[in-house]
């Protein structure tokens, strides 16, 4: 017990104690310490490998699915037994025997002179004329192609052929 006399007793001064996670006596002591750092420098790596591959797989089926791929009549033809029922697009020329029953439009395309019969439930557009390259969606029907969709392709030439087209995006003046 201290009896109080008036005067200050002599303390010494106390720094702070600082512990690392881990505290106890080997951080008090200053004596090594282990670092979590190492469990979180792997969980990092594998949460990078993870994430940079569905990166990678996510750009993979962009590209791939954002390129639309299609035979042409021959290689088509060439490709039957392959392709059988499944849906798959297919380019040619459209010779002169179109004709249309009902809601049915039958023709012909032509590519490195394989001709193949199309019957297509798909409303073509206002460009489909015989003469001109087409790229249809559908699949093999017996001996003929059935179509669901017709795409009209066009070149630089589309808007020599159609110069309304030209004007309606011109500006004005």
């Amino acid at each position: 017990m201290s009896v109080a006399t008036g005067a200050e007793p002599d303390l010494a001064p106390v720094s702070p104690v600082t512990t690392g996670p881990e505290g106890g006596a080997a951080a008090l002591l200053g004596g090594p310490r282990r670092r979590r750092a190492l469990a979180t420098r792997r969980q990092k790596l594998v949460a990078g490998v993870i994430v940079l591959s569905a990166l990678g797989l996510l750009v993979f089926r962009g590209l791939t699915s954002a390129m639309d791929y299609y035979l042409t009549a021959a290689q088509a033809v060439a490709q039957k037994a392959q392709l059988g029922t499944r849906d798959f697009r297919i380019q040619g020329t459209v010779m002169r025997d179109v004709h249309q029953v009902g809601a049915t439009l039958d023709f012909t395309i032509t590519s490195h002179g394989v001709r193949v019969p199309v019957v297509s439930t798909g409303s073509p557009s206002s460009l489909f004329k015989p003469g001109i390259p087409v790229v249809l969606d559908g699949h093999w029907q017996g001996d003929h192609f059935s179509s669901y969709q017709i795409m009209v392709q066009h070149g630089s030439n589309y808007v020599e052929a159609h110069p309304r087209t030209a004007a309606a995006g011109a500006p004005a003046r």
